[in-house]
């Protein structure tokens, strides 16, 4: 296969893949880093529980890019503006790339990855506002983000703060990355719906 080809099935299949890796990478984790440094291993830990997150919002049940659109930006559309493409690439870069590459980076200091946990909080804390600004019960993601994401991301920030990694829970340097990385999302989204809605008048 040639690297389109690839990049064409990974475009397709990414978050299904996504599920597999995910379990390798947290039975990985589990057996060989948990034990040597637990610092470390909750770092990055962060990145297959949120793949996890990242299949009940695209796989199974899947549709948050739709639930975006219909039911936050009030629009007929279900696949604009939070297109495939949209969602490929923030979720490669973000999850497939970020977040591991600060998690390996914490190896060497600490400092690198304290955000990621606060990020993984405010992501789960998200889906629950947006299920309340849609009038909602249910968005995909949010299960996940009550059950893995909220809990574990606190319950990591909690156990950094008694190694006396973070000096405390809030505030600190770390919080407001973590927030502000989950606050660039919906920014972009805005950009992206203004846009939409500016195609659609010219």
């Amino acid at each position: 296969m040639k690297f389109r080809e690839y990049y064409v099935w990974l475009k397709k299949n990414w978050a299904k893949t996504g599920l597999v890796v995910s379990i390798f990478l947290f039975v990985f984790l589990f057996f060989l880093v948990k034990d040597r440094d637990i610092v470390l291993f909750l770092l990055l830990l962060q990145t297959p529980l949120y793949m996890l997150h990242e299949t009940e919002e695209y796989v199974f049940p899947g549709g948050f890019g739709k639930f975006f659109n219909r039911d936050i930006f009030k629009l007929e559309t279900e696949d604009k503006p939070i297109d495939e493409n949209f969602i490929f690439s923030v979720n490669i870069i973000l999850v497939w790339i970020l977040l591991p590459t600060f998690g390996l980076l914490s190896a060497s200091h600490y400092g690198f990855g304290l955000w990621i946990p606060y990020f993984t909080f405010f992501a789960g804390v998200a889906h629950i506002a947006l299920g309340i600004k849609a009038g909602k019960i249910y968005n995909p993601g949010m299960i996940v983000s009550i059950l893995v994401n909220i809990p574990v991301g606190l319950w990591t920030v909690i156990i950094l703060v008694r190694n006396q990694v973070l000096p405390n829970i809030f505030p600190n340097i770390h919080f407001f990355i973590g927030l502000g990385v989950n606050l660039v999302l919906p920014l972009i989204g805005v950009v992206l719906y203004k846009k939409h809605l500016k195609s659609k008048t010219s």
